[in-house]
């Protein structure tokens, strides 16, 4: 905290440069950035808000190509990638980079349902009062981090986050406490089921794993996702591994081996035989396949 940060030093994958405060590795405000140009795609690790205050820029997230304008921003998750495609020379814009820990102090229905929705509308178009009134926060949060009067300066940060996010998400989503329904038992394990994914679906793929951590049977656990999403447990492990498995094999210039270590298989053909099961071809067909598809649309 205190005086700013080239923006580089920390996200050297994404920016040439900008202006970075920052309140640990907690948060990180950037303004002003200038991008690195990708070839490939990155995934991002935290939950990065992208509010965009002039110029353009076009961008693929995940299977998505989007073009935001002035006064649009986008929310994007973790596991979820990203692609910077365009950018137009004057384009300036805010970022806003944050943990796990920050997160679940900002959002006050944390974990599976509203980082659902984010992820179903990740784009936001704010009206001529919302967008000023980010950028007042924006400044506000700047001065808060160049001159920090507390030790509680990530609480402070929340607090002011908490409103932003008021303002900035869609009406249906952010709601007081009370105004939300009771959470069921098979919310709440949903919940933590979801939150325990994130942390080991690259290491853990059998159901019985993430049972025994939440001290259910296989079967239960299954059944309460079955009841709060309509798919199984199984399929939600099979469905983190292969989200990360398929953007990298076409977004990326990683080999399927390198691929298969980085998901936690022991060898390729080990991947090479689950991929297959999964989606009923190997990973160089469908690589091949999506690749041909991509070429044949434009972005």
């Amino acid at each position: 905290m205190g005086k700013s940060i080239d923006a580089s030093e920390v996200y050297s994958a994404y920016f040439l440069t900008g202006k970075m405060w920052h309140c640990g590795e907690d948060f990180y405000l950037i303004e002003h950035p200038v991008f690195q140009p990708q070839t490939t795609i990155t995934q991002s690790e935290k939950t990065c808000f992208f509010f965009v205050t002039n110029g353009w820029i076009k961008a693929r997230l995940d299977d998505s190509v989007i073009k935001l304008l002035p006064g649009m921003s986008v929310n994007i998750m973790p596991r979820q990638t990203v692609r910077i495609l365009e950018v137009s020379p004057d384009m300036d814009a805010v970022v806003y980079i944050l943990s796990r820990k920050i997160s679940e102090m900002i959002f006050i229905k944390k974990g599976f349902a509203i980082y659902t929705e984010m992820r179903k509308n990740p784009v936001v178009v704010h009206d001529e009062y919302a967008t000023r009134t980010v950028l007042d926060l924006v400044a506000l949060l700047r001065d808060t981090l160049e001159h920090p009067f507390s030790d509680n300066m990530l609480d402070i940060c929340a607090s002011l986050l908490n409103l932003y996010f008021r303002l900035a998400a869609p009406g249906n989503l952010w709601r007081t406490k009370d105004e939300f329904p009771s959470q069921t038992r098979y919310d709440q394990i949903m919940e933590r089921f979801t939150a325990l994914l994130e942390k080991f679906y690259q290491r853990e793929r059998g159901v019985k794993f993430y049972a025994d951590q939440l001290c259910v049977t296989p079967k239960y656990l299954s059944s309460c996702t079955k009841h709060v999403t309509g798919h199984t447990a199984n399929w939600w492990i099979n469905s983190y591994v292969l989200r990360d498995a398929t953007q990298l094999l076409v977004h990326s210039n990683m080999s399927v081996k390198t691929i298969a270590t980085r998901l936690g298989f022991d060898d390729q053909m080990l991947f090479g035989k689950y991929f297959r099961r999964q989606m009923g071809m190997s990973p160089t067909e469908y690589k091949r396949h999506e690749q041909k598809s991509l070429k044949e649309k434009p972005e």
